[in-house]
Parts: structure tokens; sequence; C-alpha cells
């Protein structure tokens, strides 16, 4: 009887370890996502207004001006040559662009485009009347790619009036 007992005990304790070993351990499905970044700011930083970085879902050609409110922005940015922002807990989405701009307090309804990001780093920057040189790149967030880093951008303060 006690080998009976020892056996069914053992027995037992193997089925305990193969079922505990074989669940898999699965990480939580994400429900939003972050798109992350660094902004580096070329020319003279202005005496007034605010620098802003902002994540907008539509914008309209031919300028790719922000089309109707961004979907996050940045606290004004402190004076500096870099800026690492982070937009956390967006919808998965496309989103047209990441624009850094400037909102002078004299015209607070309108903002002053400084840069965007551009996958194409060849083919990205403003012109001399401050209009993107190509298009903006749209981020994709999904939850095969809830979280999208290294969107770089070049800020000019040289284009500023």
């Amino acid at each position: 009887m006690f080998k009976q007992l020892l056996m069914f005990f053992l027995v037992m304790m193997l089925a305990v370890a193969t079922v505990g070993c074989s669940e898999e351990s699965t990480e939580p499905t994400p429900t939003t996502g972050t798109i992350s970044g660094k902004i580096t700011f070329d020319g003279t930083w202005p005496t007034t207004g605010n620098v802003q970085v902002s994540v907008y879902t539509t914008v309209a050609p031919p300028a790719y001006v922000p089309a109707g409110p961004p979907e996050q922005s940045s606290d004004p940015i402190a004076e500096g040559t870099e800026y690492n922002f982070s937009f956390e807990g967006l919808d998965f989405s496309s989103y047209a662009a990441v624009f850094v701009s400037w909102r002078d307090p004299a015209n607070p309804a309108g903002a002053l485009l400084l840069g965007m990001y551009q996958a194409d780093a060849s083919n990205s920057g403003m012109n001399a009347f401050g209009l993107p040189v190509a298009e903006p790149t749209a981020i994709t967030l999904s939850a095969d790619n809830a979280d999208v880093s290294n969107i770089d951008i070049k800020a000019d303060f040289n284009l500023l009036p």
C-alpha cells in the first residue's frame, strides 16, 4: 500500500509539474501606443512665444498644415539645443504628422511650422517660405507596432520672421 501511495504521489507531482511548465506566459496585448523621438534645434531661440511638438491625425496639402486640433501636444519646450518627446496613450491609428511649431504671442491663433518628421532625411526640412520640402511621414500605431521611437526632427528657428 505504501508503494502504491508513493507512486500515486510521484505521478501527481509529475503531472502538476508538466502542466505548470506547459503553460505559456503571455504579455497583455497593448491597447494604446507611444510615439517618441528627439528634436534638434537650429538657429537662435526666439525671445517670445512658445515652442511645442504636436501629433496630428490629419494634415491639409499642399502646404501640409495641421487640419484640426492635435491629438496631443507637449508643454512649451524650454530653451535648449535638443528635446526628447514622448506621446503616450495614443489610440491605434495612422498619425499623419508630428510637427514642431512656434506660436507668436501677438498672433495666438496661428503657429509657424519649424520642422516635422520625415523618414527620408535627404528630403527633410523646410524651404525659405517655411513650407515643407516634402510631405510629412505618417506613423501607424497598432497592437503589433505599439511603440514607435526614433522619430527625430530638425527644427529651424531661421524660418521665423
